[in-house]
C-alpha cells in the first residue's frame, strides 16, 4: 500500500526560526568578507530558509534539518573566531540605556541606538580619560610638592650653613679680641717690641674687620631670606591644605588636631624657619605616600586601561568582540591597578633582586606593569628564583 504523505508546514519552532537567523547572519558575513564555502553548505541553509513555507513531508524535514545543523557546523568553523554573538555585538543595535543616551534621550527627545560593542568602546574610553584626568591632577600637584620641598629644602640648608658659620666667625672673632688684648698687654713698657706689635695688632685688626663683614653679610642675607621664607611657608601650607581637606572632611578627630596644630603655628610666629621646617616635613611625608602608593596604582591603571582599547579596538575591527568579553577586560583594570603597586616593591637599587627593565622610572615601570600583567610575574619568579638559588648554596 502507498504511504499517503500528508503535507504539512514547518513547525515555527523559537529555536530552529533563531538557528536559522544565526546561519542566515553567518553566511553573509561568510560571503561579504570573501570566505569560499562549498555550494552543499549554502544550498542547505538558503533551502531551510525558504522551505517554511513549503508543503513537505516529515522525513524531509528531518533529513533536511540534519543537513541544515551540519552545514551550520561547518559554518561556523569557517568563519571562526567570528561567532554570531560577534556579529550581533558589532551590528545590532538597540536601545541606548547608560547615563549619557538617557540624557541624550532628554536633550533630543529621541531614543538613540547604539549596538554593545560602541557601548563598551565608550565605556572603556571614559575610564581612559577619567584616569588620565586624576592622574594628571595628582601627578601635577606631586611634581608642585617636589619642587616646592626642594626649594625650601634649600633654604633651610643655606640657613642653618649661615648659622654654623656665623657661630663659627663669632668664636675666630672672640680669639681675635683675646689675641688682641695679648698683644697689646705683652708690648706695654718694651720699646724694641713696639713695632712688631703694632704690625701684628694691624693685621690682627685687618682680619677683625674681615670677620666683621662676613657676619654683617651673613646677618644681611638672613634678614633677606626672612620673606622668602615666609612666602614659602604660605605656599607651603596651601599645598599642604589641599590633601588635609579631605582628612579633615572625614574624621572630626583629625579637623580638630590639625586646626590646633595649625593655629599653635601662628600663634609661635617666632622662628620662620621652624615653621617652615615643620611644614615641610609634613609635606614630605605626603609626597613619599603619593610616590609609593596612590601614583603608582594611577599609573597602572592606565596602563590597564591602555591595553583594554588597544585589544578592544582590535576585537571590533576582527568582529570578535563579545559582551562576556566586557567581563575579562574589568578583570584587567583591577589587576593593572594592583600590578602597578605591587611592582614597586620589587623594586631596589645596589641590590641583586631587581627589575629587568630597572633603568626605566619608577611611574614607567607601573604603567608596564599595568598594561602587561605578565611583567609582575615575571618579577616574583625572579625573585623566587634568588631565594631558591640562596637556599641551595646554603645547602
Amino acid at each position: 500500500m502507498e504511504e499517503k504523505i500528508i503535507p504539512k508546514s514547518l513547525p515555527p519552532r523559537w529555536d530552529m526560526a533563531e538557528s536559522i537567523r544565526n546561519a542566515r547572519l553567518l553566511l553573509s558575513y561568510a560571503s561579504e568578507t570573501g570566505i569560499v564555502l562549498p555550494p552543499e553548505i549554502i544550498k542547505s541553509i538558503v533551502e531551510i530558509t525558504h522551505c517554511q513555507e513549503s508543503q513537505i513531508s516529515s522525513a524531509e524535514l528531518v533529513e533536511m534539518e540534519t543537513r541544515f545543523l551540519q552545514a551550520t557546523e561547518a559554518l561556523a568553523k569557517a568563519v571562526s573566531p567570528v561567532t554570531v554573538a560577534s556579529l550581533r555585538a558589532s551590528y545590532e543595535k538597540r536601545d541606548d540605556t547608560s547615563l549619557i543616551g538617557r540624557f541624550r534621550r532628554l536633550i533630543w527627545r529621541s531614543s538613540p541606538k547604539i549596538s554593545l560593542a560602541a557601548l563598551s568602546v565608550r565605556r572603556f574610553r571614559l575610564w581612559a580619560l577619567c584616569t588620565l584626568i586624576l592622574l594628571l591632577f595628582v601627578q601635577i600637584y606631586w611634581v608642585i610638592g617636589f619642587l616646592l620641598t626642594a626649594d625650601v629644602a634649600k633654604t633651610l640648608a643655606q640657613d642653618e650653613a649661615d648659622k654654623v658659620k656665623k657661630e663659627l666667625l663669632l668664636l675666630e672673632q672672640k680669639q681675635l679680641n683675646n689675641r688682641l688684648d695679648e698683644l697689646r698687654n705683652a708690648g706695654r713698657g718694651v720699646a724694641s717690641n713696639q713695632n712688631a706689635m703694632k704690625r701684628d695688632v694691624k693685621i690682627l685688626e685687618g682680619e677683625m674687620v674681615k670677620k666683621l663683614e662676613e657676619i654683617s653679610a651673613i646677618d644681611a642675607r638672613r634678614e633677606n631670606s626672612i620673606s622668602t621664607t615666609d612666602v614659602d611657608l604660605l605656599i607651603l601650607n596651601d599645598w599642604n591644605r589641599y590633601w588635609r581637606w579631605p582628612v579633615e572632611f572625614f574624621g572630626s578627630f583629625v579637623r580638630e588636631s590639625s586646626e590646633r596644630s595649625l593655629k599653635n603655628g601662628e600663634n609661635a610666629g617666632i622662628d620662620p624657619y621652624q615653621e617652615l621646617l615643620k611644614s615641610l616635613k609634613t609635606a614630605k611625608f605626603v609626597l613619599h605616600a603619593l610616590q609609593i602608593y596612590l601614583l603608582p596604582i594611577l599609573y597602572g591603571l592606565l596602563g590597564a586601561t591602555t591595553y583594554v582599547l588597544r585589544t578592544l579596538a582590535r576585537k571590533i575591527r576582527d568582529l570578535t568582540y563579545t559582551p562576556e568579553t566586557d567581563i575579562g577586560f574589568r578583570l584587567r583594570m583591577n589587576l593593572g591597578a594592583l600590578s602597578g603597586l605591587a611592582i614597586v616593591w620589587f623594586i631596589k637599587d645596589g641590590g641583586n633582586v631587581q627589575l629587568p627593565l630597572a633603568s626605566l622610572s619608577q611611574f614607567a615601570i607601573a604603567f608596564l606593569a599595568g598594561y602587561s600583567v605578565e611583567l609582575l610575574f615575571t618579577a616574583m619568579d625572579r625573585f623566587v628564583t634568588v631565594f631558591s638559588d640562596n637556599a641551595k648554596k646554603e645547602k
